[in-house]
């Protein structure tokens, strides 16, 4: 009896352990499937995984922070000689009732340079600048009216003693005149500027006043200085032949290598940066350098800077000025008196003037044909 007992007991225990063995091999539900795959680890065996021993702990992932890196950003540090000078209030002494009037024409290169010469002659009473400045428009834009109009209506209202013009800055672009469009540096289009350029001189030149010109500095790009170049060969052109004053400002603004540089010295030997950050354009230190060619030139024609007077440049036969009227308004040559002076008869003067006789060629003289020559 009791070795049955042992039989069916050694049976049960191994219908219950073949029925583990089998579950731990048959396909388990999706939820199961889920539950075990939490409490899965790699490297449990088979028996720990049957009764539970060694379950691993749930562990909760460690929070990943994102680490920041913290970015310090330097101010850019620009060497001395690069700061940018910036533009001063200019401080006017009260200018005197007859002062007169330098006028400053041109794009916006005129709209600096007035400022720069109102610096200039901010102490001097007896002159006040003035503006005719039209930004970004130069001899190529189709203005309406146009520059010479605009110059000769100014001379005719105000009392302007002098008149400096630069421009050109925007000009090395092609002519669009109605639906006809003419090629920058083209042979129509070099004379159809040619002709704007002497028109503007003429407008200035025929009110009998002296003119300067102030020409292109280089610029940045080597094909827009080549451009300015051409511009100022067209500038000369003109300018020279009406009694004009070109300043050539080319040189002042390279380096010692005969390279485009945006530094040099100021007016006041400083070294500084003189051009704007397009290449083109300057900054006030630039500026007031371009102010100071031209005043150099204004004092070279009237004499000195703080003594600058125009009274008389129309009037005065005897006041010369280089870039003055265009013809002299005497109508008889000076002698030395009003009697007539009659030659001597027997004199070298009679023989020579009334006779006719040539005078005695001194011997050993270069034009003494005589052989030989004592």
């Amino acid at each position: 009896m009791v070795k049955a007992l042992k039989t069916v007991a050694i049976a049960v225990a191994l219908v219950f352990l073949g029925g583990l063995f089998m579950e731990s091999f048959a396909p388990a539900p999706a939820y199961a499937q889920v539950r075990s795959n939490k409490y899965q680890n790699e490297g449990s065996t088979f028996l720990q995984r049957l009764f539970g021993l060694g379950t691993p702990k749930k562990t909760q992932p460690k929070a990943t922070r994102k680490k920041r890196r913290k970015v310090i950003r330097r101010k850019k540090r620009t060497p001395p000689a690069a700061v940018v000078q910036q533009a001063p209030t200019i401080q006017e002494e009260p200018k005197d009732e007859d002062a007169k009037t330098l006028l400053v024409v041109g794009d916006n290169l005129a709209w600096g340079l007035a400022d720069g010469l109102k610096a200039v002659y901010a102490q001097t009473p007896s002159i006040k600048v003035k503006k005719l400045v039209y930004p970004k428009i130069g001899l190529v834009n189709n203005k309406t009216p146009d520059w010479p109009e605009d110059v000769a209506n100014v001379l005719a209202s105000e009392d302007v003693g002098l008149v400096v013009i630069t421009l050109g800055a925007t000009d090395d672009t092609d002519f669009q005149l109605g639906e006809e469009i003419l090629p920058f540096q083209t042979r129509d289009w070099t004379k159809e500027y040619r002709y704007r350029v002497a028109s503007l001189v003429a407008a200035v030149r025929n009110e009998q006043l002296p003119m300067i010109w102030l020409g292109l500095a280089p610029a940045e790009d080597y094909a827009k200085s080549a451009n300015f170049s051409f511009l100022n060969d067209l500038f000369i052109e003109q300018v020279d032949p009406a009694g004009g004053i070109f300043v050539d400002v080319w040189k002042p603004f390279l380096d010692e290598n005969g390279l485009y540089t945006n530094q040099g010295p100021d007016v006041d030997g400083k070294r500084r940066r003189l051009r704007a950050n397009d290449g083109v354009y300057f900054t006030w230190a630039g500026y007031r350098k371009l102010a100071y060619f031209v005043e150099r030139e204004i004092a070279r024609v009237f004499g000195s800077a703080s003594a600058f007077i125009f009274e008389g440049v129309k009037d005065d036969p005897n006041f010369v000025v280089l870039t003055g009227r265009l013809t002299s308004p005497e109508v008889k040559l000076i002698v030395a008196g009003e009697d007539e002076v009659k030659a001597v008869p027997g004199t070298a003067q009679h023989a020579l003037t009334v006779s006719g006789d040539p005078l005695p060629v001194p011997s050993g003289r270069a034009d003494d044909a005589r052989w030989p020559p004592y």
